[in-house]
């Protein structure tokens, strides 16, 4: 028989997970798993609970928001076999589900979890952490996770951003801002920068669509905005109508679509996934192409499905 490990935080959101423990164990088990329950005990106990476990499982689950999808990342992607993964999002802000369509409905979801309908997601790689959809540093980069999701709803991400960076007096802008050289590849660019986000998604801060430009989420790109330092009144007011408007070609903004950044900087404060990324001066960001098998709806995001990497 199939095993099917299930690990879920139990405080994640409202604790709702809870209420449908019952009807997702037994949605499990009608698709013929032999299911294996872990509520997780303390932050990371996820990740130890897959890496000292998962091998022995064909399907692992995991039931949280964004923070514990991205234990469970970290830790299947470091398994010695492939294992296919699914998620049900209980979080406040579920990024990750917004872009893939998974349902919110925990029974909805679970029913997704153990489908048959496999997709191959790229994943980002922060020096030697992983990342499913954005690694962010600098003023505002924690504001998506720290706002009210009502509120976020009304004004939007960016626009608290974009407020953010308003309210600081023209005097104070150095204070918030960062060294930085930025290498792609391709092209170089080395300033003092005042916010900077690494995606592979369609959602950030529980906002849809925050990049304006056609996104891929399998093609093994990363998608960077970087803002440099405003000079005086005049490019911090064009910096926020830019970010209020998605209008990202202005002289203060520089945005990349590349595989690789090489970021080399004065110590900064990084956010994985919307959670504490620590703080670095020297990081290689890079993508991983098609490297998460996870079980979709059938209305996502994702188009290298398992029956289309088969024909490759």
């Amino acid at each position: 028989m199939k095993k099917l490990l299930f690990v879920f935080n139990p405080h994640s959101g409202t604790g709702e997970i809870c209420k449908y423990l019952a009807e997702v164990v037994d949605i499990f088990t009608k698709a013929e798993y032999e299911v294996v329950v872990y509520p997780t005990q303390s932050p990371l106990d996820g990740t130890r609970k897959i890496l000292s476990d998962g091998d022995k499982f064909d399907r692992i689950v995991v039931s949280g928001g964004d923070g514990m999808l991205h234990e469970l990342v970290n830790a299947v992607l470091r398994l010695k076999n492939p294992v296919t993964i699914g998620y049900i999002p209980t979080g406040t802000v579920n990024d990750f589900a917004n872009t893939h369509n998974i349902p919110k409905n925990p029974v909805e979801a679970a029913k997704v979890a153990v489908s048959e309908r496999i997709g191959y997601l790229d994943v980002g790689v922060f020096g030697e952490e992983y990342f499913t959809y954005v690694a962010a540093f600098g003023l505002g980069s924690n504001v998506a996770y720290d706002t009210d999701q009502k509120a976020k709803n009304t004004w939007g991400v960016f626009a608290y951003v974009a407020n953010a960076i308003k309210s600081i007096e023209p005097q104070n802008i150095s204070q918030s801002c960062c060294k930085m050289r930025v290498d792609t590849g391709k092209e170089i660019i080395e300033d003092e920068f005042i916010f900077g986000a690494v995606s592979n998604s369609l959602s950030i801060g529980g906002m849809q669509n925050l990049i304006d430009r056609e996104v891929v989420l399998d093609d093994g790109l990363l998608e960077g905005l970087f803002i440099k330092k405003p000079q005086n009144v005049i490019e911090l007011e064009q910096i926020t109508r830019g970010l209020l408007t998605r209008n990202f070609d202005l002289p203060n903004m520089s945005f990349f679509r590349t595989n690789y950044f090489k970021v080399e900087s004065e110590p900064a404060v990084w956010t994985l996934d919307g959670e504490n990324g620590g703080e670095h001066e020297n990081i290689v960001i890079s993508a991983q192409k098609q490297v998460l098998r996870i079980a979709l709806p059938e209305k996502n995001s994702v188009l290298c499905l398992e029956n289309q990497s088969d024909e490759q």
